[in-house]
């Protein structure tokens, strides 16, 4: 068996093992559950790892990696600013003013 990468995370691993199984390549998530359950010795046994059989060929496992790797560096997607802040301050104020105004007690008197 191969190691092909280690993760921190075992829903890491599987993301990774689904990208390698649509590429056609087989892989196995190794120590997940030593991750889960004893988390504080997830760095001592190495991570969870993703492995690949004897059996694959490892050109095509080396390129689906850096593809992998290099997809994951390639960084969020563009930001679209949102103007809806007149809206959260139109609404904070209209909340909070009674507040400010009759106060806390009032409103809880008044409440009850």
């Amino acid at each position: 068996m191969q190691t092909l990468a280690r993760f921190d995370a075992p829903e890491d691993a599987y993301l990774f093992r689904a990208f390698l199984e649509s590429r056609g390549i087989a892989a196995t998530v190794l120590d997940e559950h030593v991750a889960q359950l004893f988390w504080h010795y997830r760095n001592a046994v190495g991570g969870v790892r993703v492995v690949a059989g004897e059996g694959e060929d490892a050109a095509a496992l080396e390129a689906a990696t850096l593809e992998y790797f290099r997809t994951l560096r390639a960084g969020p997607a563009p930001e679209v600013n949102v103007r809806c802040w007149p809206l959260v301050l139109l609404l904070s104020w209209a909340v909070g003013m009674p507040l400010v105004l009759f106060g806390r007690k009032a409103l809880a008197k008044r409440s009850s």
